[in-house]
């Protein structure tokens, strides 16, 4: 059993660990046995698998420091359900938007220069502020 990020790259749920916390919210007399809240820790650097994507890790940590632990371990939580598997599945699907999302390149923006015409307008645009503006004051006669 393995978690699908794209053709070529899963990660086995062996490297995943999963713990369990009672969760907060409604539930009933049901809410202080039973442990519906999950936990997953990963951690990227030590993956046999996504080990080499040295700079989709990076990327990771700066979209999203908060997921991270000192260690380098993702830690993702879910409580959205009252149903252990329901959260299990949950985290990990929050973790392979994660991963797809961090594995996009971003676009290497190109500067341009503004158009004659652009630049023109806005000057123009200035020139029309400042005469408003000049027109507004008191004339001492």
């Amino acid at each position: 059993m393995s978690l699908f990020i794209r053709p070529g790259l899963e990660i086995p749920l062996e490297e995943i660990t999963f713990s369990f916390a009672r969760s907060g919210g409604p539930g009933g007399q049901n809410v202080n046995k039973v442990s519906s809240k999950v936990f997953l820790f990963w951690n990227p650097s030590q993956s046999a698998v996504f080990g080499e994507q040295v700079e989709a890790i990076e990327r990771m940590k700066e979209q999203h420091p908060s997921y991270f632990a000192k260690d380098g371990t993702i830690v993702i939580s879910s409580q959205v359900s009252r149903d252990q598997p329901k959260n299990k599945m949950e985290c990990l699907k929050k973790l392979q938007a994660l991963l797809i999302q961090s594995l996009k390149k971003p676009k290497h923006r190109i500067a341009t220069k503004p158009t004659r015409g652009s630049v023109f307008r806005r000057l123009e645009n200035k020139a029309r502020n400042a005469q408003k503006k000049a027109n507004r004051r008191f004339k001492g006669e």
